[in-house]
């Protein structure tokens, strides 16, 4: 019984831990990505940089809805 559970532990617990441990890792990298941009963003806004990038962005929406709007609706 001992070998049975010997072969049970390597070819079938042993490879979904490693996976799960792999995957955690992936995403321990993708959250701390998120934190650099969240940290870099809050310093932006605390910066007032924050402000003129929105207000570039709606600038950008803006003239992408008048030219939808006024005739250049292309298909």
């Amino acid at each position: 019984m001992s070998r049975e559970i010997e072969r049970i532990v390597t070819e079938d617990v042993v490879p979904v831990l490693r996976a799960t441990l792999r995957e955690a890792t992936e995403l321990r990298g993708a959250v701390q990505v998120l934190a650099d941009r969240v940290d870099r963003l809050t310093g932006e806004l605390a910066e007032g940089e924050l402000l003129e990038l929105t207000k570039l962005a709606a600038r950008v929406v803006r003239v992408f809805e008048t030219s939808h709007t006024n005739g250049g609706g292309r298909r």
